[in-house]
């Protein structure tokens, strides 16, 4: 039996934004400029990060918090400081005056939530779901400002909360994602939207069904953007980051290194699979199941041509947006 959500039209690419791609003004507005644009030739959904280093500093507050010498109440409130500067300072330089100072009021929300945690570790001690409800704070700062820009933009930029959408079982610090619960929440979610929507959600989080928050381990965005993609029925996974494509080596760090136009998702596989990509060990594995192609592509240089990983025995059949903004679109 069909759902309502088999019925509606599958968004065109779903994009994912990792911290680099969301952490700098300048970078930002791209973010934007991308989403908007792409959006007036159909559906998508963005999903992304924390801003850059935010999360490496709840980590290490954190840490400080629990075991360091640092006094306690000072480690907290710098943290508590530096992460409302950084998002306010970030919000005024790419939000309209009125939306800056709705943010701040969301902004200082969470931030008396991630108080409470604190103060829940220092009542009963450390514990990996504490270090979970630590840790998602950067994608429930970064997904608003991101959702508030797109407003600015004109864009029906609906409210999300992945921790109702993404279920995980409580294996805090890497979550296994319950597939089926998660897709019915996502597709039920989906359904409701007005067609123009253009949906940002959190990636790395989720939540387990008594609603703790959970997230799913280094370069979870990854994987949080492919499920997406594969529930939704994308016709591409287009993830942004500050290099332009896959490379042989560190572009970084080797001048030899050189730039894949093309490689094959059994290849890509072996190369997530020893860590050489960059992404989380299953972010391949729910475009593989639906031949979803995905696309690695620079935020410095959005229409550069990137690296295109395509389904084994797909290529064919299955066209990959190469250009965003006013990319053409294909059926599948």
């Amino acid at each position: 039996m069909s759902t309502r959500a088999d019925t509606v039209h599958p968004p065109i690419t779903v994009f994912k934004f990792g911290g680099t791609s969301v952490g700098t003004p300048q970078r930002f507005r791209t973010v934007i400029d991308l989403a908007t644009e792409t959006a007036a030739e159909g559906r998508v959904v963005a999903v992304v990060s924390a801003l850059s280093n935010v999360t490496r500093r709840l980590s290490g507050a954190l840490e400080a918090f629990t075991t360091g010498p640092a006094d306690r109440e000072t480690v907290l409130s710098d943290l508590v400081a530096d992460l409302r500067t950084r998002h306010c300072e970030q919000a005024r330089a790419v939000l309209s005056p009125a939306r800056a100072d709705r943010y701040a009021g969301l902004v200082n929300e969470r931030l008396r939530t991630l108080q409470g945690v604190f103060a829940h570790v220092e009542r009963t001690g450390f514990s990996p779901a504490a270090r979970d409800a630590v840790l998602s704070t950067g994608e429930q700062l970064s997904v608003p400002l991101v959702t508030l820009a797109l407003r600015d933009a004109g864009c029906p930029a609906p409210h999300c909360d992945a921790t109702a959408l993404v279920v995980t079982d409580d294996t805090f610090g890497a979550a296994n994602v319950a597939r089926k619960a998660t897709t019915r929440r996502m597709r039920a979610w989906y359904a409701d939207l007005r067609p123009t929507a253009l949906p940002v959600i959190a990636g790395f989080i989720g939540a387990t069904r008594d609603g703790r928050p959970t997230t799913l381990g280094f370069e979870g965005s990854d994987y949080s953007a492919s499920l997406t993609a594969r529930i939704l029925g994308a016709q591409c996974l287009t993830r942004y980051t500050d290099v332009d494509g896959l490379y042989t080596a560190d572009p970084h760090t080797d001048p030899s290194a050189e730039r894949l136009d093309e490689i094959s998702m059994e290849k890509a596989f072996a190369l997530t699979e020893s860590g050489r990509l960059g992404m989380h060990p299953k972010t391949l594995r729910p475009l593989a199941e639906a031949a979803i192609p995905m696309q690695i592509r620079s935020i410095d240089d959005p229409e550069a041509p990137g690296t295109r990983i395509t389904p084994d025995g797909a290529a064919d059949t299955v066209m990959i947006p190469r250009r965003h903004p006013a990319g053409a679109s294909s059926s599948r």
